[in-house]
């Protein structure tokens, strides 16, 4: 148990330190950063969209969706 424990523990310490390793890049390239913040807010705006549209509101379509009807 100790030893799986400590395996654990140097998997994480291992994960965590990845993790920090690739934010440091992203923040210090304006090369890199540029296009993940622009990814991540249209992830975030996408899924604010579908949250509304799970919630019961539809937009209007490309076609007017609401506007005059033939006869």
């Amino acid at each position: 148990m100790t030893a799986l424990l400590t395996n654990m523990t140097a998997f994480y310490e291992f994960v965590i330190g990845q993790l920090t390793d690739i934010i440091n890049m992203i923040v210090g390239n304006v090369i890199v950063y540029t296009p993940v913040l622009i990814a991540l807010l249209g992830g975030i705006v996408m899924y604010v969209i579908g949250l509304v549209r799970r919630l019961g509101v539809r937009g209007i379509s490309s076609s007017g969706g609401r506007g005059r009807r033939r006869r």
